[in-house]
């Protein structure tokens, strides 16, 4: 096991993964949880009794209480953005309305595109540096990078299209970030 310790005047993180899943401590407050790069997906689903299953590149998984959308809101709040400015980002230069995919990095392709609508209590979070391929069986299997692979009931067409967005949205993001920084 290893752990990563970054010192900040407010903060101290620490990292039980590097790069996986960041627990933030602030002097005594509440635990906090960010993810990044190895992040396969995120899911909360009725099956899961409202726990959110975090899955790692390595194979391994990890539950917590928080919300998809709050993991990935205080994952940009590191980065001086929040899940909401992402959205309206998406909306205003992409046309994104629905589907919009978050972008935390997009130079390192830490992209995550969801599969069910913001305001639906299954939530649903795809990595797209991870995703390899969605076919379609009686329920649709997604195959990921590493070997694993997920069923889920959406069609595979439409997984494919929120994929595609995600690409689309971090290319012109990082042609953005090249041209004026």
């Amino acid at each position: 096991m290893c752990i990563l310790l970054i010192f900040s005047s407010n903060y101290l993180f620490l990292g039980l993964k590097p790069y996986n899943v960041l627990i933030l401590s602030r002097r005594g407050s509440v635990m906090k949880q960010f993810v990044g790069s190895h992040v396969v997906y995120i899911r909360r689903t009725n099956d899961t009794k409202g726990m959110t299953e975090i899955a790692f590149y390595d194979g391994e998984t990890e539950w917590v209480t928080h919300t998809p959308d709050q993991l990935l809101n205080e994952t940009l709040r590191m980065l001086n953005s929040s899940l909401t400015a992402s959205r309206e980002s998406m909306k205003s230069m992409m046309k994104y309305t629905q589907y919009a995919p978050v972008i935390i990095d997009a130079p390192l392709n830490l992209v995550f595109f969801p599969l069910h609508t913001r305001d639906s209590y299954e939530m649903w979070y795809i990595n797209s540096q991870h995703y390899l391929q969605a076919i379609d069986y009686d329920r649709t299997t997604i195959y990921f990078t590493n070997g694993r692979s997920l069923t889920v009931d959406e069609k595979a067409s439409h997984i494919m299209k929120c994929q595609n967005k995600a690409l689309l949205a971090t290319d012109f993001y990082s042609k953005v970030r090249k041209r004026f920084l």
